[in-house]
């Protein structure tokens, strides 16, 4: 499974592109965040399937007019900034980011869908998102 920040312009902002291509490829797609008004969307998205599976939801995504650029890296902590204070963790949705049993941050970037509360939580600005 790996993710994807799909860019839709305003020609096909109000289109149902991601169900037309689930239903055209029959392959499943998470949408973990996204932000659509009436000119452009942004949406992160898993695709849930093989590397050929990927590439075929891929491919009808770009077919449809959708930017479609995947997401290697997500959430990084910089360990020479951080000091292990933790306001990052309380403000994570999906649980990406703990404390591991030293009381050091542990980031789990396959979690992460972007939201980016904890860059702005953290006073240190040790965290950083994948910018596209």
């Amino acid at each position: 499974m790996n993710k994807y920040m799909l860019k839709i312009p305003s020609e096909v902002v109000d289109s149902p592109i991601i169900a037309t291509t689930v239903l055209e490829t029959e392959v499943m797609v998470n949408i973990l965040r996204a932000k659509v008004d009436y000119d452009e969307g942004t949406i992160v998205i898993s695709i849930l399937g093989d590397a050929e599976e990927q590439r075929r939801v891929v491919e009808a995504l770009r077919g449809k007019g959708v930017e479609v650029s995947k997401l290697e890296k997500n959430i990084t902590n910089d360990l020479k900034k951080c000091v292990n204070c933790g306001a990052c963790i309380a403000l994570c949705p999906t649980d990406a980011i703990s404390f591991n049993a030293d009381h050091s941050i542990r980031v789990e970037s396959e979690k992460c869908i972007r939201c980016g509360a904890c860059v702005v939580a953290c006073p240190l600005r040790s965290l950083s998102i994948q910018v596209i």
